[in-house]
């Protein structure tokens, strides 16, 4: 049987339902876990931004390996956040 369904049924609430409710919740977690490793980057360089460890990097005050793969990563990581946080304003 379908996991939502047994569940649906444990909470008595129908499934559209408690999917509507999981989505914000998942979306809120994801968020969370995406500012966790930014904060992570931030310490490990010891920087308030990722311009800065780009400006690091470019004046090569750090090595560039790994810092240049950690930078894609805050990148990329403020994009996920910020397309989550879009689509949380939607839903809520």
């Amino acid at each position: 049987m379908n996991t939502v369904l047994e569940v649906s049924k444990i909470v008595n609430i129908p499934p559209d339902e408690l999917i509507a409710r999981g989505m914000p919740a998942f979306l809120e977690k994801e968020i969370r876990l995406s500012e966790l490793e930014i904060a992570d980057l931030r310490d490990k360089y010891d920087v308030a931004s990722k311009e800065d460890l780009y400006k690091l990097i470019e004046s090569k005050s750090i090595n560039s390996h790994p810092a240049g793969e950690d930078y894609i990563t805050w990148k990329n990581k403020e994009k996920y956040r910020k397309d989550l946080e879009e689509k949380l304003k939607l839903i809520r």
